[in-house]
């Protein structure tokens, strides 16, 4: 994307499995784009209505402190569990004055949201990449992943137009198991046409040799959502 203010709205949406990574990878990706981008606006949505261990509105603080703009549900409905949108949500896939990152609910549930939204969102520059943790029970086979895929697609009413591979154990995470979620990955894009865009690991984990066997784009990651048996995170907000 050209760093400039008048270009066309682009959008990125982030489907994928519960636990996958979604939330994580948008905080980080957004990060990411304000430095490729610094004069281009960017904002991010919380479109999570499947309630999972934690979601972008329970570290709205931590993550606004970032320089993040983080665009929620309204205040009265945030924490109900049902298809509950930003009341404006229209305008800000409308407005081409800034970019948007969308964190998208896992499952076919959370999915269905994103699908009301599919008319709008083709007037811009739209990617629309799954996140894949093969350490998942639903994501740890070829077929699997692609079973997701194919599901999410149909209830997203949206083409995925590439694959993230997000294979990790969190602070445990090691090379092998990166390399081997990669493999499977790749075996998805081949038998799907679909592209990798990006290898997300943890930025303490990466190394010149583990670089070295990774040719694809590599989205160091630093993680700031912690778990609620977990009392904080090394890279915490």
């Amino acid at each position: 994307m050209k760093d400039n203010p008048s270009s066309i709205k682009n959008i990125w949406v982030l489907i994928g499995n519960m636990g996958s990574g979604k939330s994580e990878i948008s905080i980080n990706f957004i990060l990411h784009q304000k430095k490729q981008s610094p004069h281009r606006p960017i904002k991010l949505i919380d479109l999570d209505i499947i309630k999972p261990y934690i979601r972008l509105r329970d570290r709205e603080k931590e993550i606004t402190n970032q320089g993040i703009d983080l665009l929620l549900p309204d205040k009265s409905v945030r924490n109900m569990d049902m298809p509950i949108v930003p009341s404006h949500i229209y305008d800000y896939l409308r407005n081409d004055s800034f970019d948007l990152v969308m964190d998208v609910g896992g499952e076919e549930n959370g999915c269905t949201t994103i699908a009301q939204f599919q008319e709008v969102l083709y007037t811009a520059n739209l990617e629309v990449y799954l996140v894949i943790n093969t350490l998942r029970p639903f994501s740890n086979t070829v077929d699997r992943i692609k079973n997701t895929l194919h599901s999410l697609q149909a209830h997203a009413h949206l083409k995925v137009t590439g694959l993230i591979s997000n294979t990790h154990l969190r602070f445990q995470s090691e090379d092998k198991s990166i390399i081997e979620g990669l493999e499977k990955v790749e075996q998805v894009s081949k038998d799907t046409g679909i592209p990798i865009v990006w290898v997300t690991i943890w930025h303490k984990v990466v190394t010149d040799s583990l670089q070295k066997k990774i040719p694809y784009p590599i989205l160091p990651i630093k993680l700031f959502l912690t778990f609620p048996w977990e009392k904080s995170s090394p890279d915490g907000l």
